[in-house]
């Protein structure tokens, strides 16, 4: 979908348009969407830690990921804009690849031990 390398590709939207992936440039890592179709890429976390694992909401308000932008690998959501990125999780552990239950009620994650980055 994007020509710029690497990129590892996480979510599709609920609604079939877009897709979710990490990618690094410039040796950082960053959450991006690019519509299926192909296209311009678009960046939503701007190099604060490793941002990575992003995953939508069933209702395609938010994206979750995992950030080590507090210095643990913690459980992030940002708007499909840009916009709003709240922290979830604040644990002793380093918490990856969030996933949210179908009905939205519950969030699945990896929990590691905390120096995990």
């Amino acid at each position: 979908m994007t020509q710029n390398r690497p990129s590892y590709w996480h979510g599709w939207s609920p609604d079939g348009k877009t897709l979710a992936y990490c990618g690094i440039r410039d040796q950082v890592f960053d959450i991006y969407t690019i519509p299926v179709e192909g296209g311009e890429e678009t960046r939503l976390t701007f190099g604060e830690g490793r941002n990575d694992g992003p995953d939508y909401s069933p209702d395609g308000e938010w994206i979750y990921f995992n950030s080590s932008r507090t210095g643990r690998m913690q459980i992030w959501r940002v708007r499909p804009d840009g916009s709003d990125v709240t922290r979830i999780t604040d644990s002793d552990y380093g918490d990856w690849f969030p996933h949210p239950s179908p009905d939205g009620k519950h969030l699945l994650v990896i929990s590691y031990d905390g120096d995990v980055f």
